[in-house]
């Protein structure tokens, strides 16, 4: 195989990530249009007396978008004195009365915000309050301020480098906040090159990564007090440099760290542009492994009513993990699972990854230890109708059990048709849930479409770059 010099694969990156002229141009171009538009419906609705400022923000605001792929993020800020009623009523109305020629709808996060699409780009209008720094009083309330803190630390060089971060990230599926992805935010990777310098010093660090111990800050002589400590319980902890006692880290996933760690030390080994391809081919799932498991997949899905994709999205993380935390009680043993949403057509889908779709009829009750007197004359009471009970070679008190049911599928059906509050479906969704409801194995040959089978290749695939 021919060696790859690393350095220079990194500054090949970087050429492919800089936007060209002509990009920056037009993007300036639509965001001046649209602060116009904002500052004219303001001044001609007399709302002018709630708004101290528009200003943009992001990665637009930031100079640290990749090419070809960027979002213009435009926030209103409002007077801090304003309630939160009229906060978010005009936030909502400025936004989407300015851009209504454009189409625009309504995204949610902490607190709703306006996004639509002008030629081609997604701009986000997000409204925040005018307050003093520290003294927030919404979400996105720091957001200037991260603004302003980065286009002031953050050199051209680094601004580059932090494009590099992120197209690797996206490449490895896990950059971006939302809690579809759980993963490394654009400002979290410019936090990241303003600690280590470069996109070579983050994979360096990640790829000897020992875990939660170590805490990234951008000043070392910080501290956090005591009284927050409870929040530096996550895989990874990153000091925002903003606000120090809030880590940035708590919003990614420990399989998101994970990848990354594992994905730094290949790389390192290794270099490859395959680590900057966001579309690559080691996503790909062989059929023939997809044959040979079909009989191992269980597929549910369902239709929901709309609300908001963040809500959809955690409602369905919350109930996949209901339903494997309550199958796996009863014995069955779920290998994997993964869940999908299809926002266009309000679709549903969790696959799972089961050792085997039918477990025995006997179940072994363990009891305690005999010499717990109470504890056992307990047991043998909750278990009187067990036809064996009995002591092993270790004094432990034992019990077997029969099962009514030993196929997953009839198992959960049975339990949804008659008593569907074993299971911890999310409220809000559980009428969507049980009315629209298709459990299948994968061996059934049934019908599914590209969103299943897609969710299906997510399951199963390997990444061989980090395998």
């Amino acid at each position: 195989m021919k060696s790859i010099n690393i350095n220079g694969l990194v500054e090949q990156i970087v050429t492919e990530c800089i936007p060209t002229s002509s990009e920056e141009n037009i993007l300036l171009n639509c965001a001046n249009q649209v602060k116009n538009k904002l500052n004219s419906y303001i001044l001609d609705h007399g709302l002018g007396h709630y708004i101290t400022e528009i200003v943009f923000g992001g990665s637009f605001a930031k100079g640290t978008w990749l090419r070809n792929e960027t979002d213009i993020d435009i926030f209103v800020k409002f007077n801090s004195d304003v309630d939160y009623e009229r906060f978010e009523t005009y936030g909502k109305q400025i936004g989407m009365q300015s851009l209504i020629e454009y189409s625009p709808y309504l995204r949610y996060a902490d607190h709703p915000y306006v996004e639509a699409v002008i030629d081609g780009i997604k701009v986000n209008i997000v409204p925040c309050f005018d307050v003093p720094f520290g003294e927030w009083k919404s979400a996105a309330d720091r957001s200037p301020f991260h603004t302003s803190y980065m286009v002031t630390n953050l050199n051209k060089d680094r601004k580059n480098q932090v494009r590099v971060l992120k197209r690797f990230l996206k490449s490895l599926k896990i950059y971006g906040a939302e809690i579809s992805t759980e993963g490394f935010s654009g400002y979290v990777c410019e936090v990241l090159i303003l600690k280590f310098g470069s996109f070579l010093s983050t994979v360096e660090f990640f790829s000897k990564y020992l875990g939660n111990e170590t805490v990234i800050k951008i000043d070392e002589s910080t501290n956090p007090e005591e009284r927050y400590k409870d929040l530096y319980k996550s895989f990874v902890t990153i000091l925002d440099p903003v606000d120090q006692n809030r880590n940035l880290g708590s919003a990614i996933s420990t399989l998101s760290v994970a990848t990354l760690i594992q994905a730094s030390r290949k790389f390192i080994t290794i270099p490859s542009t395959e680590y900057f391809t966001v579309n690559s081919s080691n996503f790909t799932v062989d059929n023939s492994l997809k044959n040979l498991l079909s009989s191992f997949i269980l597929i549910i899905e369902f239709r929901y009513t709309y609300r908001p994709l963040d809500v959809i999205w955690g409602q369905l993380k919350k109930l996949t993990k209901s339903i494997v935390r309550f199958s796996e009680s009863y014995g069955f043993k779920i290998l994997k699972s993964a869940c999908s949403v299809s926002e266009k057509e309000n679709h549903c889908v969790i696959a799972l990854l089961l050792e085997s779709a039918t477990i025995s009829s006997l179940s072994i009750k363990m009891g305690p230890e005999i010499l717990r007197t109470q504890d056992v004359e307990k047991f043998i009471e909750v278990n009187k109708l067990s036809p064996l009970k009995w002591i092993d070679n270790n004094s432990i008190t034992k019990c077997l059990l029969l099962r009514n049911h030993t196929d997953i599928k009839k198992y959960l059906e049975s339990v949804f048709t008659n008593n569907p509050n074993l299971i911890g479906i999310p409220r809000g969704l559980k009428t969507d849930f049980l009315n629209s409801l298709n459990l299948y194995l994968l061996s059934q040959d049934h019908k599914f479409d590209m969103h299943v089978s897609n969710t299906i290749s997510e399951l199963i695939y390997t990444d061989d770059r980090i395998f």
